[in-house]
């Protein structure tokens, strides 16, 4: 039986495209407000948004974020999570979260990025920004503009180095998909994790091939197969990414290589050489 995609609904399409103007329209309003939301509202809303997270279904969990935004609209968590049920395009989604992050940094405020700048994710008040803004340097990558997402990515690191959100990793692969070699070379010297991390392997393999440095590539390809062998088959396109990914994953598992195929393959495309090269070395064990 052929499966047929659904008919297209103008009014529905309509519907969401009011909704996402609307959206986009009241953040906008909130950054134009002069005073702040008051601390009791503040207080209810954060309540209502804890309420939203054990919400029975959707439906009560988004009309919950709606009362939290509306009590206060500068609520980065509240608005991400309105943002959620939304159809956005990808230019609307990226428009969405500048205008989010812009006004989780109004909120902090300079004095809150002086006092807690290298130890952001340690501050409760901040997460919300945090992820607001890694959502926002995904968006950019998902819409083609590397180059701010790298920008976004930086910044967040140099906020918490800890990189409590593990955003290196998509650091690293950007870095070498846009052959920028020196930041690569600042992320291996950060932090050390050839031997814990597939990216960070196979990424040290991409580097030193880019770099000239052909032995030392080899080098590396040892380390990074016995890191995680799984992984050189995406890289090779023997296959495919898949569909789901594991909740967890272990170092040198099966499940890590699924975990960051997709990021691993964005950096070793464009790079066509390096690829024949890794396609030409022999394997462990063959002559």
């Amino acid at each position: 039986m052929i499966m047929q995609d659904p008919p297209f609904d103008s009014e529905a399409a309509k519907k969401d495209a009011e909704l996402a103007q609307g959206f986009l329209a009241a953040l906008d309003s909130t950054l134009e407000l002069k005073r702040d939301t008051p601390v009791a509202k503040r207080e209810e809303s954060e309540a209502l948004f804890y309420d939203s997270l054990e919400a029975p279904n959707e439906e009560e969990e988004c009309e919950l974020l709606i009362q939290a935004a509306e009590m206060d609209p500068g609520n980065v968590a509240a608005l991400l999570g309105v943002r959620e049920f939304l159809t956005l395009s990808v230019n609307e989604e990226v428009e969405a979260l500048r205008k989010i992050v812009a006004l989780g940094e109004r909120r902090l405020g300079k004095k809150g990025f002086k006092d807690h700048a290298g130890q952001f994710w340690g501050v409760i008040e901040t997460r919300s920004y945090m992820r607001a803004r890694a959502q926002l340097a995904d968006a950019l990558r998902e819409a083609g503009k590397t180059d701010e997402a790298i920008i976004e990515w930086e910044a967040l690191l140099a906020l918490n180095p800890e990189d409590n959100q593990s955003l290196r990793y998509e650091l690293l692969a950007a870095y070498l998909a846009t052959q920028r070699l020196d930041g690569a070379a600042r992320l291996f010297g950060a932090y050390d994790e050839c031997e814990k991390n597939t990216v960070f392997a196979w990424g040290r393999v991409l580097e030193r091939f880019l770099a000239g440095d052909v032995p030392g590539a080899g080098a590396a390809l040892a380390v990074a197969r016995k890191q995680n062998g799984y992984t050189e088959a995406y890289l090779l396109g023997h296959r495919k990414l898949p569909k789901t990914l594991p909740d967890a994953c272990k170092p040198g598992s099966k499940e890590e290589s699924e975990c960051f195929a997709e990021s691993l393959i964005a950096s070793w495309e464009p790079h066509t050489a390096a690829k024949k090269w890794l396609a030409a070395q022999p394997k462990p064990g063959s002559r």
